[in-house]
């Protein structure tokens, strides 16, 4: 079997990913992370302008040590990095390694409005969209924005 988890970042998706490994490692089963980089062409003019090569390289090295951290509890890992359409292209490559589920972390999932997702359109897309089973981790959402500030710090 093969687990595919959409990675955004070694700290927003410690639990996903360590969902996934938990399983992969019951089932004996290769897990695959997932990074898409928003295409700056499609994300804006202003993205286009201060484009480089750093956010790939950091996602790279990002997905690097993830995997090495992962084949070191024993677990058959690999990574792969691409610039995209985010949500099209976490389906795209997921279909592409012929994952038989794909775990999302998300920080909106439940109450009244579970299938609104606004805070996730992401996700909102992937649960409309995608043909794999879909395995959605909740995540708490003032854990996240303290992780999303300290990030952002790291990249100024």
């Amino acid at each position: 079997m093969k687990i595919a988890v959409a990675f955004s970042s070694p700290k927003r998706a410690a639990r996903t990913i360590d969902l996934a490994a938990k399983q992969a490692l019951a089932t004996d089963s290769e897990l695959i992370l997932l990074r898409i980089i928003p295409d700056p062409e499609k994300v804006g003019v202003v993205a286009q302008l201060i484009s480089s090569g750093r956010p790939q390289d950091k996602a790279q090295d990002q997905i690097n040590q993830s995997v090495k951290d992962l084949q070191a509890r024993g677990i058959k890992a690999s990574g792969i990095v691409k610039v995209g359409e985010v949500a099209k292209s976490i389906i795209k490559c997921a279909i592409e390694q012929k994952a038989d589920i794909l775990y999302v972390g998300t920080t909106n999932v439940g109450g009244k409005h579970f299938f609104m997702m606004k805070k996730d359109p992401i996700v909102h897309y992937l649960v409309d969209h995608c043909p794999i089973t879909l395995c959605l981790v909740r995540h708490d959402s003032q854990t996240e924005a303290l992780v999303e500030e300290q990030e952002e710090q790291e990249l100024a």
